[in-house]
């Protein structure tokens, strides 16, 4: 420092940017400082303090600058790399890189703990290709040890490295000079200076910005021009067997165990059909082939995308989209651009009844999880469209249907006969003309696809349970108060609660109760008492479901916010008068809550088994599955708080059509939650159905469901997410649910099942003839069964038309007038919104995360302003904004004083007209526009 006047105060200095603002901003304050610098010797110095530093190697670079030209490939070359070394796991790469300094390493551990391993080995790239002589060594080689030797070989063997080690064979080959550095955020330096790294910074830049990612960084770095070639699909005997009707051109279905590599199966068949496979040629087809793989949850997006890739990249261009992603994205320009599209089937289904596309586009659509085409699903909607046009047009083009699914289950079906019936009736929804399964080649399956181990564990319920008593005590008092109100409005009989209040006759009880006193036309008091009070006997009966499943402590606090929340906004005396009951009662809840010898024997069991499992294997991951995403975030709670389990670093994984006010996930979320998952940053996961279906972590070999049962399809689905060796799946449910015994008749509907397919796959060789008649038979069936509805939804348009005029809304809570039902509008078949311009005198509009869907954004949520009652959100479509509102919160008023509830859109009494440009443009007009549109005289 000898070299600066006022040496002292910039050390001062120097260390002040590095612990306020980083090293990065030092290093720029000191180099800013350098270039200032007059006294002769001050460059050697600065060299040699790299020296003294351990930077030898950058003060060999800045000492021979025509070698740091030459060596800025060798970095391009490794981003070039990007996509295929995302397979990479970066914790497995570290003690293969001695070149690392421990404080890269504790960042790149960091990265990977909170961010996943996509960040980590960004961060391993950045701080690896900074090293000393040899890193590019240690590189390949660290690629070995972690058994990526494809990978090494392919990056030693790459004419870019070749050149470089045959001009600097010695020290020069090995380093590199590090342009700009590979950030990670929004601070990256000099973003708008294109360099080696732009792609990874870009990158980073949008994965800190909520609701915009596409994909992770390292897919986001593009292939070099020239074409590769693919790497061989690795068949097994049972795969070919699953795969060949496909090959044969044959519309299939796929059924076979989860881990068993349907996917490759999928990719294979892709692959097959993309290179032109005789059996694909059509009469007079010279169309572009293009291959659509359908999902129904966007989780499931990327990790597809990942797979395809793998062995379709760089030959094919493959496009990863979701709901969330399709918001800036012209879909019917877009995909034929592509020759294989991963994408959620409500994207398909939402362009072809769009008319943005059409199904010729394509020449291949494969269904994940095809047990889901039936009745509503997406899936179903665009197969509709396809046997519709397969009977109208009979010689257009068609693509070719696969289905992929570990379970078709049976439905109602209580015989073998049903059951075969309700199997038939999945190959006419998806026009299959064969179900593939592995008969052939089973014990090549069994030895490569072994089936976790299963166990049911009844746990008995809390031996003393106060608080549920106390609660208990609250809610009675509560139902007498309310029924003495009532009693002139209603009867004895619709006042008289089920005695089980914590079972689900009584929460549908509330429910209808809730609409009863809603109707109620003659006292508005009466009605907004009970309305309070149904409200105040919901969240009561929450929180007894809660305390059953949960902590007490978790059930309380879930009053507590509820009780807050209330006191906020929209609080009047009657909430007063109810709120009373938890103030009195909560000293003694929370006594209950803070005594350990009410603990809960499930909660119990469950830490024990997940110690357990962890102590035989410390490198196990788990997944443990839930009912609800309420019970998600107490489990998650509990894990946290709990000394033994928090070193497990638990997660969350819930879906995301919830907001992440009420619980839910973004789908950025999801994806980093599942990569911590994958790479060990959570070892256990907490989930609701959303994980059920396709989620592959390849070291999951713990699933726990607690007192989690669905259906035969669900118990295959959740215990198929143990896929290492030696899995097991653990059922713990309480002895008084029911849900014990509900498992064992899913155990016998399962093998009801295979009974039936194996039925059908006999059938398919011997009599496929009849096999084919039974599908047509079932297609008729279904189309009459079509036919009809959509002429009663034609007579109910008609009728509603006539009967819906007068009609207005009013606030379920005050009884306050809220729109008139001819101002609203249909958008996109699913959002009822108002175009009266004077509605937003009536309601208050609190901001929200802007949050994208389609070609439509939320914005904000609209809330009643004299009560505060949540009414719906706001949306902004074609720039116009409008409210947009959920039936459920309002009465609706008949033009006679008569009034009735509603629950769905669907089920409204009245007919909504479809949005027009001119009601757009009308909500387009400002308040400004609208003053001087009147006229200046009366």
């Amino acid at each position: 420092m000898s070299y600066f006047d006022d040496g002292l105060a910039f050390v001062r200095t120097i260390i002040a940017d590095e612990r306020n603002k980083g090293p990065a901003e030092a290093m720029l304050t000191l180099l800013a400082k350098l270039q200032t610098c007059e006294q002769p010797g001050w460059f050697q110095a600065f060299l040699d303090s790299l020296d003294n530093s351990g930077y030898y190697f950058i003060k060999t670079i800045l000492e021979d600058r025509e070698a740091a030209e030459d060596m800025t490939p060798l970095k391009r070359l490794l981003q070039l790399w990007a996509p295929q070394l995302q397979v990479v796991v970066a914790m497995d790469m570290l003690p293969h890189l001695p070149c690392l300094s421990d404080q890269d390493k504790d960042q790149i551990e960091a990265e990977n703990r909170n961010h996943g391993n996509t960040r980590a080995l960004i961060t391993l790239i950045d701080r690896v290709t900074r090293c000393g002589p040899g890193w590019y060594t240690q590189f390949l080689e660290g690629l070995r040890r972690s058994k990526y030797d494809h990978l090494a070989d392919e990056l030693a063997m790459d004419r870019v490295y070749k050149n470089v080690v045959n001009k600097h064979e010695l020290l020069l080959c090995e380093t590199i000079v590090s342009e700009s550095p590979i950030t990670i955020g929004l601070d990256a330096p000099n973003r708008e200076q294109p360099s080696a790294t732009a792609g990874f910074d870009e990158f980073a830049e949008k994965q800190d910005d909520e609701g915009c990612e596409k994909m992770t960084p390292l897919q986001a770095t593009k292939l070099p021009g020239e074409q590769q070639e693919l790497k061989d699909i690795p068949m097994r005997d049972y795969q070919m067997e699953l795969a060949i009707p496909a090959l044969e051109g044959r519309n299939t279905i796929i059924c076979a165990p989860t881990g068993s590599g349907k996917t490759r199966v999928a990719i294979k068949i892709t692959r097959d059909h993309l290179e032109g496979g005789a059996a694909f040629v059509r009469a007079g087809e010279d169309a572009r082939r293009r291959v659509v793989f359908l999902l129904n949850k966007v989780p499931l997006v990327e990790q597809q995308y990942n797979a395809f890739r793998e062995y379709l990249s760089p030959k094919y261009d493959i496009l990863p989209l979701s709901g969330e992603t399709t918001a800036d994205i012209p879909v019917g320009e877009t995909l034929p651009d592509y020759d294989v599209i991963i994408l959620t089937a409500q994207v398909l289904e939402n362009a072809l009844r769009d008319e943005l596309i059409t199904l010729d586009t394509f020449s291949m659509l494969i269904f994940d999880e095809c047990h889901h085409c039936q009745k509503n699903d997406p899936y179903n909607a665009i197969m509709t469209r396809y046997i519709k046009q397969k009977v109208e047009q009979s010689s257009a083009r068609r693509p070719q249907i696969i289905g992929l699914t570990a379970s078709l289950g049976v439905g109602k079906a209580k015989s073998q006969k049903e059951a075969v019936e309700h199997i038939m009736g999945a190959c006419a929804n998806l026009d299959a003309a064969w179900i593939s399964q592995v008969v052939e080649h089973k014990d090549e399956l069994e030895k490569y696809n072994q089936k976790p181990e299963e166990e049911v564990k009844p746990v008995s319920g809390r031996s003393e349970d106060p608080f549920a008593e106390r609660v208990n005590m609250i809610m009675e008092d509560i139902e007498n108060t309310m029924a003495i109100e009532a009693s002139k409005h209603l009867t004895t009989a619709e006042l008289k609660p089920p005695r089980q209040r914590e079972k689900q006759a009584y929460e549908q009880w509330v429910v209808t109760l809730a609409r009863k006193g809603a109707i109620i036309t003659e006292d508005d008091k009466v009605s907004r008492a009970i309305h309070a009070a149904t409200e105040h006997l919901r969240k009561y009966f929450d929180a007894l479901a809660i305390n059953a499943d949960a902590r007490t402590k978790d059930a309380l606090q879930y009053l507590e916010k509820f009780v807050t929340d209330l006191q906020k906004e929209g609080f009047d005396g009657t909430d007063e008068d109810l709120v009373k009951h938890f103030i009195e009662a909560k000293g003694y809840l929370q006594e209950y809550a803070a005594d350990p010898k009410y603990s809960n024997p499930k909660l119990d069991e469950l830490k024990n088994m997940i110690l357990q499992a962890y102590a035989e294997k410390p490198d196990s991951r788990c997944l443990l599955f839930c009912k609800t995403r309420a019970l998600t975030i107490a489990l998650l709670t509990w894990m946290q708080e709990d000394p033994d389990l928090r070193k497990l670093n638990p997660g969350r994984l819930v879906g995301a059509g919830a907001s992440e006010s009420t619980g839910g996930m973004t789908q950025n979320q999801q994806v980093e939650l599942l990569e911590l998952f994958n790479t060990g940053g959570h070892k256990i996961v907490i989930s609701t159905s959303v994980a059920e279906e396709g989620i592959d972590i390849a070291k999951c070999n713990f699933v726990f469901r607690y007192d989690y049962v669905g259906n035969e399809i669900g118990k295959v689905q959740t215990r198929g997410r143990g896929r290492a060796e030696g899995s097991k799946s653990v059922l713990i449910a309480g002895r008084e649910g029911g849900n014990v015994l509900k498992e064992k008749l899913n155990t016998i509907r399962e093998k009801l099942m295979e009974k039936a397919m194996l039925q059908v796959w006999h059938m398919q060789r011997e009599k496929h003839d009849d096999f084919m008649r039974a599908v047509r038979r079932l297609q008729e069936e279904s189309k009459k069964e079509r036919d009809l509805a959509q002429a009663l939804t034609e007579m109910q348009r008609k009728t509603k038309k006539i009967r819906g005029k007068g009609m207005k809304l009013l606030c379920v809570k005050c009884k306050e007038f809220a729109c008139n039902v001819s101002d609203f509008r249909k958008v996109k078949e699913n959002h009822h919104v108002v175009v009266d311009k004077t509605f937003p005198q009536r309601i208050i509009i609190k901001p929200h995360p802007p949050k994208k869907i389609d070609d439509w954004e939320k914005n904000g949520k609209v809330y009643c302003s004299n009560c505060r009652q949540d009414w719906g959100i706001q949306m902004v479509y074609r720039q116009a904004s409008f409210p947009t509102l959920k039936i459920e919160s309002f009465v609706i008023e008949k033009s006679d004083g008569q009034r009735l509830t509603c629950r769905k859109w669907k089920n409204a009494p009245f007919y909504v007209k479809d949005i027009t440009p001119d009601d757009i443009s009308g909500m387009l007009g400002t308040p400004e526009e609208e003053e001087e549109d009147e006229p200046m005289f009366d």
